[in-house]
């Protein structure tokens, strides 16, 4: 699938998506930094994001603010904050979730590699993520991937050198202020910080619902 590069943003015109859509310096400054200063003393992290697989198997747990549940349902008193952001996404796009289904900062620390798994199994479904750190150096890795749609069918987890030599097709690096738009049914996973980064945590904000419809092209 494609990846399109953007530095402003566009009215969707299509649902399932038809390309991977990456818009860089998303959100305005001003509403930038005054995201992260709340961020920063919103202490409701918790260790218990996990992929697990069918069978059983936990090949990933990493850091998470959970922030809005299924229709939208608060995780508690403190999410409203993160409430303008989905706004934006949604306006700025021309989509409305019908079946909304979560928002969440997830966190990755040096060694917290993610791992292959799809956000949904719906044909118009939608998945944003935006990459909100405010400083991030491209020595520190952090790279969203994303695979071919049947890799998890023929049997990949986890998450190897194989993996990413025969299923990867898309590659897209960690920037803050990054939003990157896809269709959640892709098998995809994000990498943590190298051993150079030092104590940098990754956040990436996560909003995304089965089912999507597009209001506004």
């Amino acid at each position: 699938m494609e990846v399109k590069y953007y530095n402003t943003s566009f009215k969707l015109d299509t649902l399932p998506l038809d390309a991977i859509h990456v818009i860089d310096d998303w959100l305005p400054k001003d509403m930038f930094t005054q995201f992260n200063n709340v961020l920063d003393k919103t202490n409701r992290w918790s260790f218990d994001n996990d992929v697990t697989y069918e069978d059983g198997e936990t090949t990933e747990i990493t850091w998470i603010m959970r922030l809005y549940k299924k229709w939208m349902k608060p995780a508690g008193d403190y999410v409203e904050f993160a409430r303008p952001i989905i706004e934006k996404m949604c306006n700025d796009f021309g989509i409305e979730f019908e079946q909304f289904d979560f928002a969440g900062i997830n966190g990755q620390t040096q060694g917290l590699q993610g791992t292959i798994h799809k956000d949904s199994f719906r044909p118009r479904n939608i998945t944003f993520l935006w990459h909100c750190n405010t400083e991030w150096d491209s020595s520190w890795g952090g790279s969203f991937r994303v695979y071919q749609r049947d890799t998890l069918d023929k049997g990949q987890r986890g998450f190897s050198e194989e993996l990413v030599q025969n299923y990867q097709i898309a590659e897209i690096e960690y920037k803050p202020n990054r939003l990157i738009i896809v269709d959640g049914s892709l098998p995809h996973s994000a990498d943590a910080p190298n051993s150079s980064s030092g104590y940098a945590f990754r956040k990436t904000f996560v909003a995304r619902g089965n089912v999507a419809k597009i209001v506004d092209k």
